[in-house]
Parts: structure tokens; C-alpha cells; sequence
């Protein structure tokens, strides 16, 4: 019942494949195409297409495929509730009807479209996280906010917030496993009851959980300025990030990926 822990979302793995040797700045650069396509497809071949890229991007990360099956399962329930509501909306011929519920054709393809959005945006992100590291992601996110003339000062702490966040996923993760297994001891359930009773029974756990975190934070803050940490002020980089040709083709593919698409919804026979 660990749900954290089943989220892939924030999760590195480390693996010999030219996606974790790739620079973090391609791969949050094609990241970001890719999702951006998700949202501009308007029919079942651009879907098609962009469902071939994530699962040539799944196997070419040489990440086991159970893990990205992982974040699916995590977040079902979002991925079925998005749909009942979808199915059930919509206008168009009139397929199956009980009561005032009715199902038609347009709401079917649009409960399908929308599904495999959200569906293809996990997978997109999931790619990303665990072909690359926290560090890594961190320094990638601020090479490319400096890239794109933000503040020196912004950069880095955006970066920095990014950088702990993903850290504290599986920290959380087994903290929320040990609150549970504890609270499970002294005679709790979370299984049991209907809907307001099992939301109620999630109280002995979010409670302590939330009160770990922030205990969690104070500590890494006392941490931090014990070690004298003032931001980007002085701070030099260890590893300098250089682009490659694979980098610079990565990019490029997403670039044409998406203009692809764009051009395919105008009209222009590209796909």
C-alpha cells in the first residue's frame, strides 16, 4: 500500500545506455517537446507516431519495463476517473444509454485520446527522471534557465528547489512506509469501509507524515547554512556540461517532432 513508493516520477536508475550519457539539457529539451506534442495531436496516427517514440525512448534507456509500468499503476485511479467522467460527456450518435447516462461516439475516441495523453505524459516524464540524475537534472535545469537570460540568482535556486524535491520522493516514500506499518500495528485500517471511512483512516498517516517532512526540512536547512551554503554566491562547478552531436541530434528530432504535428493540424500532409 505504499503508494509513494510505486510513483516512478523522481526515481533514477542508473544503466549503460546513450540516453544516461546523454547531456541533461537535451534531454529536458526533448522532454519538453515530446509533452508539448502530447497536448497538439488531434488524431490516432500522430498518437501512433508518438507512442513509437516513447517506446523506442523506454527501450533504449535499457530501464526495466516494469518500472515505467510502476508510475502507470501508481496513478490509475486518476487515469480511471479522467475516463468515467470523459466517457459520459460529449455529443455525437448515441451508442449505449441507461437513464440519463449516455455514451456516444465522440465521447468514446475522446476518453481514448484523452487516456493515452495522460498516459503518454507519465511515460514522458518517467524517461526522463530515471535516465537522469537528481544532480544532474538540477544542473541542467539551471544551465538552460541562464541559456534563456533568467537571473543568476533564480537560476540556482530553482534548481536547487527541483534538486531537493526529487531527492525527498524516496525519502518520503519510506517514511510513509514505516508511519503505515506502525499505525497498521496499533490496529489502524485503511482498507476497510466505504468512501468517507477509508479518507478518514488516511489521517493517522498523512498527519505524521507531514509533520516528518517539515522536521525533514528544518534539519537539511540547519544542514545547509551549517556548511556555510549562501545560494549561487561563489559557487563553481566540479563537472562543466558539454552538448555532443547525439545531444544536438536529440534536440532536433524533438524540433521536428513537434513541427511535424503543427504542421499535420493546418493540413500539410507531413504524417
Amino acid at each position: 500500500m505504499n503508494i509513494l513508493g510505486k510513483i516512478t516520477i523522481g526515481q533514477y536508475i542508473a544503466k549503460d545506455s546513450f540516453l544516461h550519457r546523454l547531456d541533461p539539457r537535451s534531454k529536458i529539451l526533448f522532454d519538453l517537446f515530446l509533452i508539448t506534442s502530447v497536448f497538439l495531436v488531434t488524431d490516432f496516427y500522430q498518437y501512433a507516431l508518438l507512442g513509437g517514440v516513447i517506446l523506442f525512448m523506454i527501450f533504449a534507456s535499457k530501464v526495466p519495463f516494469s518500472h515505467y509500468m510502476r508510475g502507470l499503476k501508481a496513478l490509475w485511479i486518476l487515469i480511471a476517473l479522467t475516463a468515467v467522467f470523459q466517457i459520459f460527456s460529449g455529443t455525437g450518435n448515441v451508442i449505449f444509454e441507461f437513464g440519463f447516462l449516455k455514451i456516444t461516439n465522440v465521447a468514446v475516441s475522446n476518453t481514448i485520446f484523452i487516456t493515452l495523453r495522460l498516459i503518454f505524459v507519465i511515460l514522458a516524464a518517467s524517461i526522463l527522471t530515471l535516465t537522469t540524475s537528481p544532480i544532474q537534472l538540477a544542473d541542467g535545469l539551471e544551465a538552460l534557465m541562464r541559456m534563456f537570460h533568467f537571473p543568476k540568482e533564480w537560476a540556482h535556486d530553482f534548481s536547487m528547489m527541483i534538486s531537493i524535491a526529487f531527492r525527498f520522493i524516496p525519502v518520503l516514500s519510506i517514511e510513509a512506509e514505516h508511519v503505515m506499518r506502525a499505525q497498521l500495528s496499533r490496529g489502524a485500517r485503511f482498507d476497510r469501509g466505504g468512501l468517507i471511512q477509508r479518507v478518514k483512516g488516511m489521517v493517522p498517516l498523512l498527519i505524521p507524515l507531514f509533520v516528518g517532512a517539515v522536521k525533514m526540512a528544518d534539519e537539511l536547512a540547519i544542514a545547509m547554512e551549517a556548511r556555510c551554503y549562501r545560494g549561487a554566491e561563489g559557487r563553481t562547478k566540479y563537472k562543466q556540461l558539454k552538448m555532443k552531436n547525439t545531444d544536438y541530434i536529440l534536440i532536433l528530432t524533438g524540433a521536428i517532432l513537434i513541427l511535424a504535428i503543427v504542421l499535420h493540424s493546418y493540413g500539410v500532409n507531413v504524417i
